[in-house]
């Protein structure tokens, strides 16, 4: 395989698995692995890819990170669509989340959005 032609696999990879702007999850399990801990939402970062969430993140990690919405999956969405879909998303309940731990998802998204409009 040439140089270029394998530049340019890397690049497309690149793109494909972006997480830039993606809305990402923080969270960890309980101390009996039962329960997820919401720990907070972030940013993707411009350069940053599964790949790189994969090696900072491993299985074995306290804290994980997972994947809630990619960039493009809110660009076409007004303030309140993006609001009601990331509820609907963290509300789902295979999420587990801990119920001792009641958090409310709608002042944590509302939070979230307005720092980044």
């Amino acid at each position: 395989m040439d140089d270029n032609l394998m530049k340019q696999i890397l690049e497309n990879n690149s793109k494909l698995n972006s997480m830039a702007k993606a809305i990402l999850v923080r969270w960890k399990w309980d101390d009996n692995k039962h329960y997820r801990i919401f720990l907070g939402l972030r940013h993707g970062g411009t350069r940053e890819t599964q790949f790189d969430l994969d090696q900072k993140y491993p299985v074995y990690s306290d804290e994980k990170i997972t994947l809630l919405l990619h960039a493009d999956q809110l660009a076409t969405l007004t303030r309140e669509e993006k609001i009601d879909k990331i509820l609907q998303l963290l509300g789902d309940s295979l999420w587990k989340w801990d119920p001792s731990k009641k958090i409310e998802f709608s002042n944590v998204v509302e939070k979230f959005l307005g720092a980044r409009k």
